[in-house]
């Protein structure tokens, strides 16, 4: 019974229920993250606690929700990385690009309509989303979607531009630590958008901090460098209708000597 009811109501935070099947829901969720967040709890273990939540049915329903949105929306303009993609798309500099944790594929989708001369490729982590995402976007020759587990990377995949809208925060900072490290040798740059909490400075942090709801705060930046990026930038985003929150948009460089013609290395702040 649990894993159904998470499954099918995660992505509406239980709204849809009767009162008393909310409440009920509402502790299942608080214990999932107590469970999430103890220091003694593995990768593994919580990695299988998103898959709960976050698999199958509830992967879908979430992609449909975005679908549903479109791209862009209003709040796009305060998100850096999707003016960084479109600067070096527009460039020529790129002919690969991946989207890991690419959930609707709206945004990948977006730019690959826009640019049908380079190879698109998105990628999650739910083999039913997979097959939802290619039969939905099947009409974009230039685009095409595969299984990609960011706590299990696969050994071959190279690509000149790596991105991710939203999901790194549900990696926890060993898996997420492991992810940048494979992907330093396998993509030319790798540019993140973030939700992060407001108060939370990732620049002075004491390492990354849990948000709730499997999410976490990390220094985006700091964990580039120290997988060998050669080279890293970063700026907030704010929406006065989110008060408690912040985009965080970092953009890295695998190597200082491949330089594109654009400007978002440099930013801060």
């Amino acid at each position: 019974m649990t894993r159904p009811l998470l499954s099918r109501h995660w992505t509406t935070g239980g709204t849809q229920l009767s009162p008393r099947a909310r409440w009920w829901f509402r502790g299942l969720c608080q214990a999932l993250d107590q469970r999430y967040y103890h220091p003694a709890t593995t990768t593994a273990e919580r990695e299988y606690l998103k898959s709960l939540c976050m698999a199958e049915e509830s992967a879908v329903g979430w992609a449909r929700q975005y679908l549903a949105k479109g791209f862009p929306e209003a709040q796009t303009p305060v998100i850096a990385m999707f003016d960084g993609i479109e600067r070096v798309l527009a460039s020529g500099a790129v002919r690969t690009v991946h989207q890991v944790a690419c959930c609707s594929g709206r945004e990948i989708g977006w730019f690959a309509k826009r640019y049908p001369e380079i190879e698109f490729v998105g990628s999650d982590c739910d083999e039913e989303l997979v097959e939802f995402l290619n039969a939905h976007w099947d009409a974009v020759e230039n685009l095409r979607f595969e299984i990609l587990r960011m706590d299990q990377p696969p050994r071959m995949m190279t690509c000149n531009l790596l991105f991710a809208s939203g999901g790194l925060h549900y990696l926890d900072p060993d898996a997420l630590a492991c992810f940048f490290t494979w992907a330093v040798s396998r993509a030319d740059r790798l540019y993140l958008s973030q939700p992060m909490d407001r108060d939370y400075d990732p620049e002075t942090a004491n390492g990354s901090s849990g948000r709730g709801l499997l999410s976490w705060n990390h220094p985006y930046r700091r964990m580039l460098l120290a997988a060998g990026y050669e080279a890293a930038g970063w700026k907030f985003g704010y929406l006065e209708t989110l008060p408690q929150f912040k985009n965080y948009s970092a953009f890295a460089a695998a190597s200082v000597e491949k330089v594109w013609p654009d400007d978002v290395l440099g930013v801060g702040h």
